[in-house]
């Protein structure tokens, strides 16, 4: 659990992250697509770091939720530059110039406000994240957690914010779920994404919920119930009547 020294210096850059990572729209209204996603990422952070698996509690926790907060950031600065609408927001992995562009908002936002030591291994943490071979462990429980948010059911919101943005049909969440079953995607982002036992099971736990959800959504798309109900009546695959 954090120390009372840690939860001061994370009460002190929460409010400055939230500020940066909620996005004002035209309308006057606010997308909090990617700072919900910064504070989940957070909280999963800590809750990883004290895994036994992980180590105890070696990471340190303030370097940590300031990486956290802070790891997309870069999206926000390319959105204030207008190269693409609000619902493409976290819509692609972060790319490493992203991962660059938040170390650097990291050091502007909240340098004054952590130890020195801590703003620089938060920065690492943040510029780490991305590559499978790092040895820092911020960064490895970064990663964890990023990867970790990104399965489930908040997968399936993505998506959808995603495709509704671009006009496509609700039925393609369930064709998209489909192919990547079938070119056995989740089972490659299990076996990679994944360092430790206790997050890749909760992983799969999260996948089987997704695979609830989009039997229940192809069968109400298609209306599968009704005809399952129809056979039943006629009983011979034609509707009662």
């Amino acid at each position: 659990m954090p120390t009372t020294s840690t939860r001061i210096q994370i009460d002190r850059v929460l409010p400055v992250a939230r500020a940066f990572l909620t996005v004002a729209l035209d309308d006057g209204k606010r997308d909090l697509w990617v700072v919900e996603h910064a504070e989940r990422v957070m909280r999963l952070t800590r809750m990883i770091a004290g895994l036994p698996e992980v180590g105890g509690h070696g990471a340190n926790l303030t370097a940590l939720a300031a990486a956290a907060l802070f790891h997309d950031a870069g999206w926000l600065l390319e959105y204030n530059q207008r190269r693409y609408p609000p619902a493409q927001l976290l819509s692609r992995p972060t790319s490493d110039i992203q991962r660059e562009l938040g170390a650097a908002i990291l050091h502007d936002e909240v340098g004054d406000l952590l130890p020195g030591p801590t703003v620089q291994l938060a920065s690492d943490a943040i510029r780490q994240c991305n590559h499978r071979n790092t040895t820092l462990l911020e960064a490895q429980i970064l990663a964890e957690a990023e990867a970790l948010d990104e399965i489930g059911m908040l997968y399936v919101l993505r998506q959808f914010r995603q495709y509704q943005s671009e006009g496509r049909p609700i039925q393609q969440l369930v064709d998209s779920w489909s192919r990547q079953k079938e070119y056995h995607y989740w089972d490659v982002r299990l076996q990679d994404g994944f360092r430790w036992k206790a997050t890749r099971g909760l992983a799969e736990s999260r996948l089987a919920d997704v695979e609830t959800f989009m039997a229940a959504l192809a069968r109400d798309l298609s209306g599968g119930d009704l005809t399952t109900l129809w056979r039943v009546h006629s009983g011979d695959g034609t509707p009662a009547g």
